[in-house]
């Protein structure tokens, strides 16, 4: 069962959620100081290591505090923070999803389903028609089971070039787009088919991603 109360005072390390959302053992509230955004960058960085430190995003942009904190979440059990979901609105009802970590030992729980959920409903509150993410292959199933439409995007440099890549991918539908200076790709899919990012693994210059969008008006 899912109920609202009032914010309070935590523990003094640890977010102050406004208007905490009780789901089972989890609160799930907005970041909305620094502090509290400090905190989601540590558990970040200790949930993706490899990423680069100090680098903190978009979606951890402290300009962003104060607009778009319905799109800023994390949840704590026992006082330790055990999820964060991060995204941003850009231009025309357009929104991004940043950031969805669940620790290890809050995964099967239904936290990351919950906290994505919460993210949808704060950037409806802001105006967005549609979420955009770009997955990680093996949370393609995920954002699936979330709603989220999946096309893989191949974006080029030297010495690959778009034309010879799109024979690759014969009898499907195939878009081309620029991105500053970057040819793309996109092949569209009725599926998730790891098979086809399969065919230009290896190959110089050719970079492939899953990007998973939503239409949050049908949703």
């Amino acid at each position: 069962m899912t109920s609202t109360v009032p914010g309070s005072a935590g523990p003094r390390d640890f977010p102050v959620f406004v208007g905490w959302l009780v789901v089972g053992e989890f609160t799930i509230g907005q970041l909305r100081t620094p502090e509290d955004l400090d905190l989601a960058r540590r558990f970040l960085q200790r949930m993706f290591p490899a990423q680069e430190a100090g680098r903190p995003g978009p979606g951890l942009s402290r300009e962003r505090l104060a607009s778009q904190s319905p799109m800023m979440l994390a949840a704590r059990r026992d006082g330790e923070i055990a999820g964060v979901a991060l995204g941003h609105m850009d231009s025309g009802g357009l929104g991004t999803v940043d950031q969805l970590a669940v620790a290890a030992d809050a995964r099967g729980t239904g936290l990351g389903r919950r906290l994505l959920a919460e993210l949808e409903s704060g950037a409806l509150s802001l105006g967005a028609r549609q979420l955009t993410l770009g997955s990680v292959e093996d949370a393609v199933g995920f954002y699936q089971r979330c709603g989220y439409r999946a096309r893989l995007l191949l974006q080029f440099v030297p010495p690959a070039r778009r034309d010879e890549i799109a024979l690759l991918f014969d009898g499907y539908a195939l878009v081309e787009t620029q991105w500053q200076d970057v040819p793309q790709l996109w092949v569209q899919t009725p599926g998730v088919d790891p098979a086809l990012a399969d065919r230009v693994r290896g190959r110089d210059g050719v970079y492939a991603q899953w990007v998973m969008d939503k239409d949050l008006a049908v949703s």
